[in-house]
């Protein structure tokens, strides 16, 4: 009995240490952003998937089978988001998605979900219209996106302002309000 007590303790210890790692990571990430983003000159095209670098090309299927590409997005704002239909932290994350999609695309900004299902559109599409999502979903059983930003985490998102430079970068759900990432989408824009 003793035994299965501590072994309980170390894996709140571990929990909690995990929590607060991600936590120090995001504000390590978050700061980042800004320095990087202040010392990172215009014109600099490093292409890659950490904060500060243009994201590569990327293109998938939307639901409704037409081509998404990435690059036809430049000159906005978007948040991609990779998540699945099974992902409890992405049905987490939806409604702050969604309320984020509503509050800022009149200023140009837009949220991409890339769904990595590999069950097809049309499970995609009864799942997308069940929780009511309006923005945007494209396909990608494949998970090229997560290979692209080297994570195998859901949901994992970034942000890229209107010349495609990643901005900010979560690995795994976004809570209400989050005060980066408004900041974020507030400097982006």
């Amino acid at each position: 009995m003793k035994t299965l007590g501590l072994l309980l303790s170390l894996l709140v210890v571990f929990a909690a240490c995990r929590q607060r790692e991600q936590a120090v990571t995001a504000t390590t990430a978050t700061t980042t952003t800004a320095s990087q983003t202040a010392a990172a000159p215009p014109e600099a095209t490093t292409t890659g998937t950490d904060i500060g670098s243009v994201m590569p090309e990327y293109s998938a299927t939307w639901l409704d089978g037409s081509k998404f590409d990435l690059a036809s997005k430049r000159r906005s704002v978007v948040l991609l988001n990779i998540w699945a239909t099974w992902c409890g932290p992405c049905r987490y994350e939806i409604p702050e998605l969604q309320a984020l999609h509503a509050k800022y695309q009149p200023k140009g900004f837009e949220v991409i979900g890339v769904s990595v299902d590999e069950s097809g559109a049309d499970s995609v599409k009864q799942f997308v219209d069940e929780q009511k999502m309006t923005y945007p979903v494209a396909l990608d059983p494949d998970g090229r996106l997560p290979a692209m930003l080297q994570t195998s985490m859901l949901p994992t998102s970034v942000l890229l302002d209107r010349t495609g430079r990643i901005v900010w970068k979560r690995i795994g759900a976004i809570p209400a309000n989050d005060a980066e990432l408004l900041r974020a989408i507030e400097q982006a824009l």
